[in-house]
C-alpha cells in the first residue's frame, strides 16, 4: 500500500520562498541586462533546476509497504528497508540529523538494524504504523516522551 507524505508548513514556505526569489532574480536579470542571452543561459539553467528539485521533493514523496519491504521515494532520493529488520518506531517526533525522506516535522523515526534510523512523515501515520505492525508484530512502538526517558 502507498502512503503519501504530509506537507509541512515549513517545507511549503521554503519551496515558495526559494522559487520566488530565484524567479525574481532570473526575471530582473534578463529584463535589465544589456548582455546577450547566451551569457545568461547557465544561470537560467541553475535557477530552474533548484525550484524543480524542490517541487519534485514536495510532490513526489511517498512510502510503500509491500513485498516485505518499506520503500521510500522523495524526489531523487529512493531506497528500501526490510520490514523484518525494523525493531522500533518512535511517533510524534522529528529527527534533526540523518536520512529524512520527509516533507513535514512531527513524523516517525524508524529504527532498523543495529544503529540505523529513518525519519518519515506519512500523512496517515497511525494507519501506516498499524499496517507495519501487521507485517511485523515484533516492532516496539513508543511516543517521543517515552523514548526520551530511556
Amino acid at each position: 500500500m502507498r502512503y503519501r507524505s504530509k506537507k509541512g508548513f515549513l517545507m511549503i514556505l521554503v519551496v515558495v520562498t526559494v522559487c520566488s526569489i530565484l524567479f525574481y532574480l532570473m526575471y530582473s536579470g534578463l529584463h535589465n541586462s544589456q548582455k546577450e542571452l547566451s551569457f545568461w543561459i547557465p544561470s537560467i539553467v541553475i535557477m530552474l533546476i533548484i525550484p524543480l528539485l524542490l517541487l519534485w521533493i514536495l510532490f513526489q514523496t511517498y512510502y510503500k509497504l509491500g513485498d516485505g519491504k518499506l520503500k521510500y521515494v522523495s524526489g531523487p532520493l529512493r531506497g528500501s528497508i526490510e520490514i523484518k529488520d525494523i525493531n522500533r518506531i518512535i511517533k510524534n517526533t522529528t529527527l534533526w540529523v540523518g536520512l529524512k525522506p520527509a516533507t513535514a516535522r512531527n513524523g516517525i523515526i524508524i529504527k532498523y538494524g543495529s544503529y540505523d534510523e529513518l525519519y518519515i512523515s506519512p500523512k496517515r501515520a497511525d494507519k501506516f504504523i498499524e499496517h507495519l505492525l501487521e507485517l511485523n508484530p515484533e516492532i516496539i512502538v513508543s511516543d517521543e516522551e517515552d523514548y526520551a526517558s530511556i
